[in-house]
């Protein structure tokens, strides 16, 4: 089956599957693969390097045998699906070398935290709101300027992601994040927080994770829209994108089993009013003109 849409895919976590249980990119039981991508017009996804905390005390270890493991089957994309990678918690960043050393091997996006604080900032479960960025936060976030690697703030707590906004000069990106007005929750952003984001010129992925798409017990394709119509209500036409999480998720939204069903989500839009042009923007366009350069 072949989709009438293109699709930018802003962060997924099957690169530690292809790492620990040695499941192929390119067709796999997981929730995407290089097969179900290449059913789109074109396809770009990003493949997130996740540094779990229980490899806090070998991160620079992890990340680079993540890489390794990115660099190994992005050869194996068919010719309509372009890859980036990502990294997902700067515990492996012991240095700016480490960082540019990264960015020598591919990585253009980087989440300085996940959901914990660490040497860099602090994450999105941190309890304690007057943590921050750190004084070594702060010249990673002006290396990663420097270098033009994007900075993800997804997985930031509310004080280090205005840190940062105070200091960068490149465009804000949530690959994956939802609104918290839709459904409050840490993890989300904040009305405030993506005004942020659309004023720098970036973009928010919108993550298909049920816990941050609703409070309700049931949740469907209906709910993702939910958040697009918000963020859309603040303007956010040319700043809303998709960040699905597959493979990052315990379960999805009924009607998405992975990426041979996100095209349901664009095809909902059309149902509901929402013009061509549009619908391009969000598949696919928005987060294609902030990484352009990359």
């Amino acid at each position: 089956m072949q989709y009438n849409y293109s699709l930018f895919d802003a962060h997924c976590d099957t690169l530690c599957l292809a790492l620990d249980d040695g499941k192929s990119l390119s067709a796999n039981d997981c929730h995407t693969d290089f097969e179900r991508l290449s059913r789109y017009k074109s396809c770009t996804q990003i493949f997130a390097c996740f540094i779990h905390p229980t490899y806090k005390s070998c991160a620079a270890k992890r990340t680079l045998d993540l890489i390794d493991t990115y660099l190994t089957h992005k050869r194996e994309a068919p010719k309509n699906v372009k890859t980036i990678l990502s990294i997902e918690g700067g515990e492996g960043i012991y240095s700016l070398a480490a960082l540019r050393n990264y960015y020598r091997l591919g990585a253009r996006v980087a989440a300085l935290t996940w959901n914990f604080t660490n040497h860099i900032a602090a994450g999105a479960l941190e309890k304690d709101e007057s943590k921050g960025l750190t004084e070594f936060g702060e010249r990673v976030v002006r290396e990663m300027n420097r270098i033009g690697m994007l900075i993800d703030v997804s997985h930031l707590n509310r004080r280090s992601f205005f840190d940062i906004a105070e200091i960068t000069d490149m465009p804000l990106i949530a690959t994956h994040s939802c609104s918290d007005r839709v459904c409050p929750h840490p993890r989300n952003l904040t009305d405030r927080q993506f005004e942020v984001i659309k004023n720098t010129g970036g973009c928010v992925g919108i993550n298909f994770y049920p816990k941050f798409l609703t409070q309700n017990t049931d949740c469907g394709i209906d709910d993702i829209v939910r958040h697009i119509d918000r963020f859309m209500e603040l303007g956010g036409e040319d700043n809303i994108g998709i960040g699905s999480d597959f493979d990052g998720v315990d379960c999805l939204p009924s009607g998405i089993n992975g990426a041979e069903d996100t095209y349901k989500v664009f095809d909902r839009l059309a149902s509901l009013g929402y013009s061509d042009d549009v619908i391009e923007k969000i598949s696919h366009k928005n987060f294609e003109r902030v990484t352009e350069n990359l």
